[in-house]
């Protein structure tokens, strides 16, 4: 079985709830797609629970989260966002890969098209052709 990634998909909130509708569409979409990786995303497990009087806790736990992740991608108007620049900050002093939603989904087609080339190549191997 091929392990896929653990993909951490971070995306501005500040308490707006269209915020939390645009990351719904998001995870609706990437999970459903990508049956490759799995993903996080703090939005949906916080959002309930959000820490306007104590950001800095919030954000620890978003950041202890973000640790345990091997790609960051970077949703919405993050650049906007004091809590996806800490996520953005946090993952680049890390050395982790970071893209943006846009990238990102370009990237899966990327990985998508290694993959075909390389089962086109063990057949071949296989077939002898």
């Amino acid at each position: 079985m091929n392990k896929g990634k653990l993909i951490y998909l971070a995306h501005p909130f500040g308490g707006d709830n269209s915020n939390k509708q645009a990351v719904d569409k998001i995870m609706k979409k990437i999970v459903i797609e990508d049956r490759n990786n799995t993903y996080l995303s703090p939005l949906h497990n916080f959002s309930t629970v959000y820490f306007a009087d104590e950001y800095a806790k919030g954000l620890k736990i978003c950041l202890e989260m973000l640790n345990r992740c091997e790609v960051l991608v970077l949703c919405g108007d993050w650049q906007t966002s004091k809590g996806c620049i800490g996520e953005w900050s946090f993952a680049l002093a890390k050395g982790m890969p970071i893209y943006t939603w846009e990238e990102w989904k370009k990237q899966l087609i990327v990985e998508e098209r290694r993959k075909i080339v390389t089962i086109e190549k063990n057949i071949a191997t296989i077939t002898g052709r």
